[in-house]
């Protein structure tokens, strides 16, 4: 799909939360990348609609097990009482129960897409237009006009909404129309998650515990540790003020922050309770506050550029040949006719010695 920044191709995360005894999804959520962020937005996105769970069953991948969701203090799940397991001793189901939905939604999803490379695809057509698309990026890149099969590659790429609309049309066929292998049968039919919730909340109760719209908003906002230092707290390069901070000097407080939005924070004690909102200023980086996202994306390109650099410094020495050394002279030319003998020193302590000299050399003269 295209990048919704870039619009140059690329493979986003797709996060499903669902409910293990009901097979129902209740969040999702894509991200450019497996990230905290992701995560969050996708129990957020399910917490909102069909309430709070007990406790959540997760693999270890990097945006699953984060200290924004559980640290003791500042975790979202600790603050909201949700237990959050990694693993489930003797008990494979759940880790079974990810593994089959992974193998259905996702699937669905991709198949609707012209550059999926997944089971049963053309791999020749597939790689042909792979080539057409990368052909064109760097057509684009460089300003230069797309010719027609370039346009038309690109054209294949779907656009971020796009996918998004596919996301949500699959999850609701699969929560109301997949009958699913694991639930029980009604009429000699496996029931779908979503007739299969209904009825348990319909025999049991819905005892469940449903968020306000501003808890939501806060619960689900990540939070640092920071100290204050009159009046003021610093997070991300900005600054933040507030006259409620002033008998909190030296203190440590909790900043919860708004992932895309900096104006603002919200500072609590570290048992959990509000102390004040303090507002951007000062920042002393920038004209305006740099979100956290921007913040984000920013590092993300220089790393990127750092591993291009790299890249390039590699290919460099790999087509830089070994050192030729230049060929020594032919000493042999300077061998040929008599060699000369170095001229030894007239000077001599003795009067003797210099006669024997120069009967030696032939300057002899009596006179």
């Amino acid at each position: 799909m295209k990048h919704p920044i870039s619009k140059t191709a690329f493979t986003p995360e797709l996060t499903l939360v669902i409910d293990g005894r009901s097979r129902f999804v209740v969040g999702w959520s894509l991200s450019y990348s497996e990230n905290v962020r992701g995560v969050s937005e996708a129990y957020r996105y399910g917490i909102q609609r069909y309430g709070k769970p007990l406790f959540v069953y997760t693999d270890n991948g990097s945006g699953q097990k984060n200290k924004t969701l559980d640290a003791e203090t500042t975790g979202i799940f600790p603050r909201m009482g949700i237990e959050h397991m990694t693993g489930i001793p003797g008990n494979p189901q759940a880790r079974g129960i990810i593994e089959r939905l992974n193998g259905v939604i996702p699937y669905a999803i991709a198949q609707r897409a012209p550059t999926y490379n997944g089971r049963g695809v053309d791999r020749d057509n597939l790689r042909r237009l792979m080539v057409a698309v990368e052909s064109a990026e760097n057509a684009m890149s460089q300003g230069k006009q797309l010719n027609t099969r370039q346009r038309q590659a690109v054209e294949a790429v779907p656009e971020w909404d796009v996918v998004l609309e596919i996301i949500q049309e699959e999850i609701d066929r699969y929560n109301n129309s997949h009958e699913h292998s694991e639930l029980p049968k009604y009429n000699g039919q496996h029931l779908t998650p979503a007739r299969y919730r209904d009825a348990v909340l319909a025999t049991e109760g819905d005892e469940i515990e449903y968020l306000t719209e501003v808890e939501l908003l806060e619960m689900f906002m990540p939070e640092e540790i920071r100290t204050v230092e009159r009046g003021w707290v610093r997070l991300n390069n900005n600054g933040y003020f507030s006259h409620s901070l002033a008998d909190f000097d030296g203190q440590q407080v909790r900043v919860a922050y708004d992932m895309r939005n900096a104006e603002e924070v919200i500072i609590r004690r570290m048992d959990g309770s509000f102390i004040c909102r303090a507002i951007w200023n000062g920042n002393t980086n920038a004209a305006v506050p740099k979100a956290h996202m921007d913040r984000a994306i920013e590092q993300r390109t220089a790393r990127q550029l750092e591993r291009l650099d790299k890249k390039k410094q590699r290919v460099i020495e790999q087509s830089t040949p070994a050192i030729e050394h230049d060929p020594l002279p032919d000493f042999g030319t300077l061998l040929q006719g008599e060699i000369l003998q170095p001229e030894e020193p007239d000077y001599h302590f003795l009067q003797t010695d210099r006669e024997h000299f120069a009967k030696k050399t032939g300057t002899w003269n009596k006179d």
